[in-house]
């Protein structure tokens, strides 16, 4: 009986997890459709569609090794968006320094992702475990510092006592996001799931909280 609901448990949050985490990866959709029909990214940072192909590449590369089908599948779907967002953001570059930065910027983190993957399998050949750990660790970090971005937008807020940029609807996903994927993380008893995750959801709890006691102004 116990193991039923455990099992149905996870059935539930595994659903949960991927409904939620498919719409975070398509609401960017309209942003580049946009930029596509202006032909102009305008004031929008690209550095986020960088950072979310990589950090979908390595839980890919993670989700293969542990043969999680449920982080293999939303990842792939997030990959897939990801390289359809960097692209399209990419040629809509209107400035020729600011359109090679941002290629350096992909080169970089395709040589991070073949570095992490190659640090994870470096010495391991008999020893799964470790390199699983090794993969774990390092996309857990990348993870991590994806979250840490928003801190210095936080600090603006604050300051300016002023939400404008902030979008309540994305904050509220992203904290159903990481709760989520911490429940799953727990009910599989993976630390490199469910730590990062706990980190997501604080840091989306107080953007949801910031935008409660600092609502958005439009300043003229």
């Amino acid at each position: 009986m116990e193991d039923e609901k455990n099992e149905n448990l996870m059935t539930f949050i595994q659903f949960s997890a991927t409904i939620i985490t498919i719409t975070l990866f398509i609401m960017p959709l309209k942003t580049i459709r946009l930029i596509i029909e202006r032909q102009n990214v305008g004031t929008v940072a690209g550095l986020q569609f960088i950072s979310s192909a990589l950090n979908c590449f390595l839980w890919i590369s993670y989700a293969l090794l542990t043969s999680n089908t449920t982080m293999l599948f939303v990842n792939s779907i997030g990959m897939m968006f990801s390289i359809y967002y960097v692209v399209n953001y990419w040629k809509n570059i209107t400035q020729v320094r600011a359109s090679r930065d941002y290629l350096k910027k992909v080169m970089i983190a395709c040589v991070l992702a073949i570095t992490i993957i190659s640090i994870s399998y470096y010495n391991t050949e008999d020893d799964l475990d470790n390199r699983i750990s090794r993969l774990g660790f390092l996309s857990s970090v990348v993870c991590v510092l994806m979250f840490a971005s928003p801190l210095e937008k936080m600090a603006i807020v604050i300051q300016s006592k002023n939400s404008e940029g902030m979008i309540i609807n994305v904050a509220i996903l992203s904290l159903l996001c990481g709760l989520s994927w911490t429940i799953f993380g727990l009910l599989l008893n993976d630390i490199y799931i469910y730590l990062p995750n706990i980190l997501a959801s604080i840091l989306s709890f107080v953007q949801l909280t910031l935008i409660k006691l600092y609502p958005p102004q439009i300043l003229s």
